[in-house]
């Protein structure tokens, strides 16, 4: 009866241990390159997989310009396959579900995530392209690792 007593008297603890997440700190509407983004106009941060390397300023800079360029895309193939989804769940929860319908939009789906990894890969390839003979040695060894 005790443990019953303190394991009841301990629930409203544990309910206001973690509040729920406000919907303006949510990320569910945000675009992928918004998470990552730097706020009040701070500079725009290099990847983290580069981070150990010696980049020139010049380097930094035409990085930073390959991902501004690239953004835009993204977010909007990443906004797709978002709204693909969806799409998927709303017909999971309907009276109009079918097989074949589903099957379609999860076809529609996988080549909208093939074409965001192959602009990614682009990306990455134009990263590394950026980098000194040395530089891809460094990063190649720490890929490997």
């Amino acid at each position: 009866m005790h443990k019953l007593l303190l394991i009841l008297s301990l629930l409203p603890a544990i309910a206001l241990a973690k509040p729920p997440i406000d919907d303006e700190t949510s990320c569910k509407d945000m675009p992928f390159f918004k998470h990552h983004s730097p706020e009040n106009g701070e500079e725009e941060p290099l990847p983290r997989f580069l981070h150990q390397l010696d980049l020139s300023e010049t380097q930094k800079t035409q990085i930073k310009s390959l991902f501004k360029a690239q953004r835009a895309e993204i977010d909007a193939k990443l906004n797709e396959a978002k709204s693909i989804g969806k799409e998927i769940h709303q017909l999971s929860f309907s009276s109009d579900y079918s097989n074949v319908k589903v099957q379609a939009l999860l076809d529609k789906a996988a080549i909208s995530h093939k074409a965001i990894a192959l602009q990614k890969s682009r990306l990455d390839n134009a990263l590394f392209k950026l980098l000194t003979d040395e530089q891809q040695k460094q990063l190649q060894s720490r890929f490997e690792d």
